[in-house]
């Protein structure tokens, strides 16, 4: 199976679609204030977290940098409504995107390239043909075309890793333990890291998605996108 990064493309103006938006995810976990790193988060996002039912959610919409212990304070509020497995880093994005779009948009959109949305036939067309991984949630867009086909942001969990031999990583913060690394121009995948049979995934420690040769080509019977999939291999 090949399978490749999504990127939006480099050149804007040339698209297709005139589609975009301006949305933010409904709530989010602060970031770490680190006294020798400064603020440390991520931009990972987990739109299936619905923290309606939280009483205190009103103190989960601040992503400015806040001490370790009142991090783990939040997220353990956030810890009983999201899925097993589910890692809730520094400034995790929680909950729908909510704002505005105008335009029309492809059957895929990645604007940011971590920030995937598909239209209404494209999620009916990848859940009907039985693609592993797809986990669509409807972004809350207000848009003044009534015709308009809903949009739906693709969940993706970093389930691969990059191969250690493509990082670089910066020594260990004593304070926060942070020993991050930056993206690699030249990276690939940890082959027994790719998880098996799953069409769409995020990359660990990375805003990198990933998907399936089976996604591109399903996707691509709706007809072209304004996204760039770059084949990334795995070792």
């Amino acid at each position: 199976m090949r399978y490749f990064e999504l990127e939006e493309p480099e050149d804007l103006e040339s698209g297709q679609w005139s589609g975009s938006y301006r949305a933010e995810h409904r709530w989010c976990l602060p970031s770490i204030r680190c006294p020798r790193c400064g603020a440390r988060g991520g931009l990972q996002a987990y739109p299936s977290v619905e923290l309606s039912g939280l009483p205190e959610n009103d103190s989960l919409t601040d992503i400015r940098p806040q001490s370790a212990e009142e991090y783990a304070r939040r997220a353990a509020l956030v810890r009983p409504f999201a899925a097993a497995g589910i890692v809730l880093e520094p400034a995790c994005r929680l909950g729908p995107l909510v704002g505005t779009a105008r335009g029309h948009f492809g059957p895929v959109t990645a604007l940011p390239s971590w920030q995937v949305l598909v239209r209404e036939d494209a999620r009916d067309l990848l859940l009907g043909e039985g693609l592993q991984g797809i986990i669509p949630i409807r972004a809350e867009l207000r848009t003044r075309r009534t015709k308009e086909q809903a949009l739906y942001e693709l969940e993706a969990r970093p389930l691969a890793k990059l191969h250690p031999d493509c990082i670089d990583r910066a020594p260990t913060c004593p304070d926060c333990g942070d020993n991050g690394f930056s993206l690699p121009p030249k990276r690939w995948l940890l082959r027994e890291s790719i998880p098996q049979g799953v069409d769409l995934f995020g990359v660990e420690e990375t805003t990198r998605i990933v998907v399936s040769e089976r996604f591109v080509d399903t996707v691509n019977r709706l007809g072209p996108s304004d996204v760039v999939y770059r084949e990334i291999t795995a070792e």
